[in-house]
């Protein structure tokens, strides 16, 4: 059972929920500047003014205000660590003019410095795997939706994930007899990138960040607030706009049940696996002509 330490501490969710909309915030800067310099400055300085409050949180409140910060913070490394690296002009001229397949690969690999943070601090503060519900977890536990258990309702959200991608106007007007032969070749690539920000992803959003909230918000509150940090997260992504925001949120929202209903990683990451996957061969198909 989660409980919520707000007894202990009653203006704390109000304050972090406010740290929260400003790390939003930073977030709508740091992917939508024009200019890389303003993208890393403000990035850099969200990240450090998290770790910051941590620090100050660490004896004046629950130990559980400070987990959540740190890991935002870790959180919040990515966009500015992203900028910095896609900003310089040997790797900006690449990504111009590099396959969809390496591109994806090299850009989602980056998230792997938000990862490290993340190891980091769980290794500071003694998270264990457990509480982090990285384990494979029940994979046939009921769903909530009546007679529908997460054996079946795992593969359909799997298959409907690929369709909504693969059925787009854009794929399948570019789909030739060459297209199969196309995504084999790449296949492997699209794999690697897709395995790596599946795990970066679920990771942070979900098993860190809700893991975290729990305790100060309870399980509603933690799952929407992973969803809409997940969300702002790809505004610039594909698709992308404030479509793409609320597409993204409830895709999160999905992965989000998985992992707390499962009380393990193993469904949420086959769902954002082969969602990546579906996303990438589109963008494949779609420029391919």
């Amino acid at each position: 059972m989660i409980t919520t330490e707000t007894r202990r501490t009653p203006g704390l969710p109000v304050a972090l929920g406010g740290v929260v909309g400003l790390l939003l915030l930073n977030s709508l800067t740091v992917q939508l500047a024009t200019a890389w310099q303003i993208q890393v400055t403000v990035g850099a300085l969200a990240t450090v003014s998290l770790v910051g409050l941590a620090w100050a949180c660490r004896h004046r409140f629950h130990r559980s205000a400070t987990d959540l910060l740190l890991t935002l913070a870790a959180v919040s490394v990515f966009g500015w660590v992203s900028a910095a690296l896609t900003a310089l002009p040997p790797v900006e001229s690449w990504l111009g003019t590099a396959p969809v397949p390496l591109a994806f690969l090299a850009v989602n690999a980056i998230k792997l410095s938000s990862l490290a943070a993340l190891a980091v601090v769980a290794y500071r503060r003694r998270w264990s795997r457990q509480r982090l519900l990285v384990r494979v977890g029940d994979l046939n536990v009921p769903s909530g939706i009546p007679f529908l258990r997460w054996g079946i309702l795992g593969p359909v959200v799997i298959v409907a994930v690929l369709f909504l991608f693969l059925a787009d106007p854009a794929v399948t007007a570019n789909f030739t007899s060459d297209t199969v032969t196309l995504l084999l070749t790449w296949a492997p690539v699209m794999l690697a990138g897709a395995a790596v920000n599946a795990v970066c992803e679920e990771l942070l959003y979900r098993h860190a960040l809700i893991t975290t909230a729990q305790p100060l918000f309870g399980t509603a509150v933690a799952v929407t607030v992973s969803c809409f940090v997940f969300g702002i997260g790809h505004i610039t992504g594909s698709p992308g706009g404030w479509l793409g925001v609320l597409s993204t949120a409830v895709y999160g929202a999905v992965c989000a049940a998985a992992m707390v209903q499962n009380r393990g990683m193993a469904w949420n990451f086959l769902i954002h696996l082969f969602g990546d996957l579906g996303a990438v061969s589109a963008l494949l198909i779609a420029t391919s002509a």
